[in-house]
């Protein structure tokens, strides 16, 4: 049985305590076009990964991102299992930076976890010269 306590924050204290925890139902994949031939944004695809769905191993979601170009890279969530006992932090945003672009979006996946949304997109200021 799990030891994550529902008013301890996001994430577990350890990662041994992370295996010990519930299996996830939904994950989220940057997924990219770069040197593909397709001139598509690149998307962010929610799969149903609980293998009592009937939607087991399939994209159920996709958002595209609003640019061409991107490649996304590796996303992470606006709190990390540091703040693990913080019971005001909660993993609501999903943080997708762009190595090409240099832009970082910013998905809602609080609000509707099986259908995420665009909260922002931002293109960070170049350094000083």
């Amino acid at each position: 049985m799990s030891t994550k306590c529902g008013n301890c924050g996001p994430g577990y204290p350890t990662p041994l305590e992370a295996m010990k925890g519930p299996r996830e139902e939904i994950i989220y994949l940057p997924c990219i076009y770069r040197n593909t031939g397709t001139e598509a944004p690149d998307y962010l695809a929610t799969v149903d990964v609980d293998p009592k769905s009937p939607q087991y191993c399939q994209v159920i979601h996709r958002l595209p991102m609003p640019n061409l170009k991107d490649e996304l890279h590796h996303s992470g969530w606006n709190t990390c299992s540091s703040c693990f006992g913080d019971s005001t932090k909660s993993r609501t945003k999903l943080v997708l930076p762009s190595l090409i672009s240099s832009r970082i979006y910013v998905v809602d996946v609080g609000s509707e976890p099986r259908a995420p949304k665009l909260h922002k997109a931002c293109l960070p200021p170049l350094p000083a010269q």
